[in-house]
């Protein structure tokens, strides 16, 4: 039972956590280039802390710029008291006069069809939910409660991947292409805990969280902690960290734009008139973009720096393969991207 009515607006709020929302208003605004509030937008809704702040936030937001929320939950059907989950999901829903759409998917069920790992399969699952959901119900955005401690963790994973930058510095907070938002995503989880335990609100713990099996776990549990240790203000160093990202990325995209080709037939000619006009770290962004264009598959940075050197000794002939059956070739005119026939 619920100790005291839910918030729907500001008004509801004490002064305090009515500054807090309008922080994440600014943040979505300013960081995100993006006001969802004024129009619908789908809370992805697991019941947990992060995504129970996200939903009375947004609900609080959009109750101040004339929008309104829906919610969504999917039961991944991975854990005994999953049911339980969706149970307290719809009772937090009914509480605050939030329609909200539950479905249940077996993931492992997925995981052994298609060969994927139970995360992936799980996330898949999850965003193939939610873009249905936002299409039947006519939301324009579907939010995330990805939050300041989920940003350092995906940084380190990125870091152990061995990606380059910008990406090292984090998961987007817009994705325009999925209508994805994360407007948590520079707030620290120990100020979402305040939130909701100053309103009395309540929320579901996941188990799998504590799961060592999951890399992002021992990431969480023992990798995290340590760097705190050493450097208490270590997650306001990944919020200036993503904030570099961001500009760095849009800076990086106009120049790539710039220089891109359009491309004929699905392949694409990076002249050497283009090439030898662009310094190396654009050269390299080319590359991506050029492979990017041919479809899926993640271009490793090791060969594109082995394509670079390539082209820079006029190895003529000389040709490397990329994941997702993709091929560059060092030829008279230049770079040729082409997909392996």
């Amino acid at each position: 039972m619920m100790a005291a009515p839910l918030p729907r607006t500001l008004q509801d709020l004490p002064p305090r956590w009515a500054h807090f929302c309008l922080g994440i208003e600014r943040f979505t605004a300013s960081d995100l280039g993006v006001s969802p509030w004024a129009t619908g937008v789908l809370v992805a809704f697991s019941g947990g802390l992060d995504s129970t702040a996200l939903l009375l936030a947004a609900l609080c937001l959009t109750a101040r710029n004339g929008g309104w929320v829906r919610a969504a939950h999917l039961d991944h059907g991975l854990r005994p008291e999953s049911g339980e989950d969706a149970q307290a999901v719809l009772k937090v829903c009914e509480a605050v006069g939030v329609p909200c759409v539950v479905r249940r998917v077996d993931v492992a069920a997925l995981a052994a069809e298609t060969g994927a790992g139970l995360e992936d399969a799980g996330r898949e699952a999850r965003l193939e939910f939610l873009r249905e959901v936002r299409a039947e119900a006519g939301t324009d955005w579907i939010l995330l409660g990805h939050h300041l401690d989920d940003l350092a963790e995906d940084v380190l994973l990125r870091l152990v991947r061995g990606t380059g930058w910008p990406g090292l510095s984090g998961m987007p907070g817009r994705d325009v292409g999925r209508r994805l938002l994360r407007p948590l995503l520079l707030t620290p989880k120990s100020a979402l805990r305040d939130f909701l335990t100053d309103l009395s609100a309540p929320w579901r713990e996941d188990a799998s969280n504590q799961e060592p099996l999951f890399r992002r776990n021992r990431m969480r549990h023992a990798v995290l902690p340590l760097l705190l240790e050493e450097n208490p203000a270590f997650l306001d160093s990944m919020a200036r960290l993503w904030r570099m990202g961001r500009q760095d990325e849009e800076f990086w995209d106009a120049q790539v734009s710039a220089f891109f080709p359009v491309g004929v037939g699905g392949n694409l000619l990076l002249a050497d008139a283009t090439l030898e006009a662009a310094p190396p770290a654009l050269r390299l962004r080319l590359y991506k973009r050029a492979l990017d264009a041919l479809g899926p598959g993640q271009a490793l940075a090791e060969t594109l720096f082995q394509l670079d050197d390539a082209w820079r000794e006029n190895r003529l002939g000389c040709r490397f393969q990329f994941p997702g059956d993709k091929l560059a070739q060092v030829t008279r005119e230049g770079l040729f991207f082409s997909k392996k026939s």
